[in-house]
C-alpha cells in the first residue's frame, strides 16, 4: 500500500465521517509512515470507542466483510475492503490501548489525521509485546536525536 492509496482510504473515511462525533485514530504501520517511519503498510489500523465502532459499523457498511469479537484484543473488530485494501478497526477491551488521550491531530497531505505520536506508539506496542515495531520505533527516534 503506497502513501497515495492510504490517502485516498483516509479521505473515503473522513468524508464520511465529516460531520459525525467519533473519537478515533490511526494506529499500526500507516500510523508510523505518516510519521516519518520507514515502514510498508498492508493494510490501514483504526482504534476506536464502542461509539465509534458502532458509527463506523453503520457508515462504512457497504465496505464491512467481516464484523466479529476479536479475541486477541479481547474486543470488537470490523474488517472492511476499501479500493481493495483492509481496513481493520478495533475497539479494544484494554481500554489503556485506546490512548485517545495521547491522541493528536496533524495535517498529512492536507489531511487532519489523528495519529498516536511514536512515543505512545512505542509503549503501545511493548503492552501487545510486538518487539519489532518497537525496534523500528526505537531506531527511527535514535536517528532523530
Amino acid at each position: 500500500m503506497n502513501e497515495e492509496e492510504i490517502k485516498q482510504i483516509i479521505e473515503i473515511i473522513l468524508n464520511l465521517i465529516r460531520y459525525k462525533k467519533v473519537t478515533w485514530r490511526l494506529e499500526g504501520s500507516a500510523n508510523l509512515l505518516i510519521q516519518g517511519v520507514n515502514v510498508s503498510v498492508r493494510d490501514l489500523d483504526i482504534t476506536t470507542d464502542n461509539n465509534g465502532l458502532k458509527l463506523f459499523r453503520e457508515l462504512l457498511n457497504k465496505f464491512v466483510i467481516k464484523d466479529f469479537f476479536n479475541n486477541k484484543i479481547n474486543g470488537n473488530s470490523l474488517v472492511c475492503n476499501i479500493n481493495g485494501f483492509e481496513v481493520e478497526i478495533n475497539c479494544y477491551g484494554d481500554r489503556e490501548l485506546n490512548m485517545f488521550d495521547k491522541t493528536k491531530i496533524i495535517t498529512w497531505k492536507g489531511l487532519e489525521v489523528p495519529i498516536v505520536p511514536l512515543e505512545y506508539a512505542r509503549l503501545f506496542y511493548e503492552r501487545i509485546n510486538s518487539g519489532d515495531k518497537v525496534e523500528i520505533i526505537k531506531r527511527h527516534l535514535g536517528k532523530l536525536k
